[in-house]
């Protein structure tokens, strides 16, 4: 596997998610999952594996990369919610070389036949990047700091949606109090990227985020 520049900091792997009546709504729905490659100069991370049956749309990023499956060398679960988790059986199986990892108090929620999945806590370094703690969407969930690149990939402490950010819908959230803590802790860091699990990044993330914590104050 060849090194990568900056630019190549972070691939995003996006899927799309049906979902039934009841569960978000009166009616059906379908929503953007996004799970990421992360090349290293030691490895791939990955981060997040989407709902089941992602194979093909992870090896579409690794592709273009010059990595394959046996160059993952971790896989970091930011929570335990199914469309983070769903295919992580098929993704273990085709990675068989990498260190599977998440938070500690998610682990119970995880389901992974025949390996063992390593506990996460906040100041880990899983390669070069920074695990934090921002518990609230879950009691476990973690965000990563990419130093070098000013970013932090937030999982679904926060989404956005249309351009503006958005915490996560109430039914899936355990813990409200947490997660606008975890988004205020967020804030404070000032980085230049924020890359979401739901929606595209935003340009002034830091304002952003601001404006939801005014909002929903």
């Amino acid at each position: 596997m060849v090194a990568h520049p900056v630019s190549e900091a972070v691939q995003p792997i996006i899927t799309q998610v049906e979902v039934p009546a009841g569960m978000l709504g009166p009616d059906p729905a379908t929503f953007e999952v996004r799970s990421f490659v992360v090349p290293r100069p030691d490895g791939v991370v990955l981060v997040d594996v989407g709902p089941p049956s992602t194979g093909k749309e992870i090896e579409a990023v690794l592709d273009p990369l010059g990595a394959t499956w046996s160059d993952i060398s971790d896989i970091v679960l930011t929570h335990a919610h199914l469309d983070h988790v769903g295919g992580l059986g098929e993704v273990a199986d085709q990675a068989p070389r990498a260190v599977v990892r998440a938070g500690a108090a998610d682990l119970s929620e995880i389901r992974l036949e025949g390996r063992a999945i390593e506990p996460l806590a906040e100041g880990d370094r899983v390669r070069d990047l920074v695990v934090l703690e921002t518990p609230g969407h879950t009691p476990g969930h973690l965000s990563l700091l990419d130093e070098a690149n000013s970013l932090v990939l937030v999982g679904d402490a926060v989404g956005s949606v249309g351009g503006a950010l958005s915490f996560g819908p109430a039914a899936f959230t355990s813990d409200p109090v947490q997660a606008r803590a975890s988004l205020e802790r967020l804030a404070r860091l000032a980085v230049g990227r924020l890359v979401f699990s739901h929606g595209a990044e935003v340009d002034d993330p830091n304002a952003a985020i601001g404006h939801l914590l005014r909002s929903s104050g």
